[in-house]
């Protein structure tokens, strides 16, 4: 059984991180978004296909592994948040849909476990 490698881990998890924080500033610098309304869920939904797309680069062998990938994701994720974007947002962590798209983070990478072929007869 492979375990998962926490280097990919956190790496994939400082990339999801940043990529979310560069769209969301390219968000608001063109004020398209403004932490609220419809463009919020859309960041969440985005937010899970990103993750989605960087857990298949991870290829998780088991939905243990997944979910540890999934659970890095987060728990960056958060601490990041808390450290940097609660500088701009004081009030990010009322946000529903974040919390939305730390769900989505976190299921995404269980659709990426990596099927098993049987044995050819």
């Amino acid at each position: 059984m492979k375990k998962l490698n926490w280097k990919k881990a956190i790496g994939y998890a400082l990339l999801l991180w940043v990529i979310m924080f560069v769209v969301v500033s390219i968000l608001i610098a063109f004020k398209w978004y403004d932490g609220s309304g419809l463009m919020a869920w859309v960041v969440a939904a985005v937010g899970g296909v990103v993750s989605l797309i960087l857990a298949g680069y991870l290829r998780p062998a088991t939905a243990g592994a997944a979910f540890g990938y999934g659970a890095a994701f987060v728990v960056i994720g958060v601490v990041l948040d808390a450290i940097i974007t609660t500088r701009f947002n004081a009030e990010i962590f009322r946000s529903v849909p974040l919390w939305v798209s730390y769900a989505l983070v976190l299921l995404a990478p269980l659709l990426r476990i990596r099927k098993s072929t049987p044995p050819v007869l």
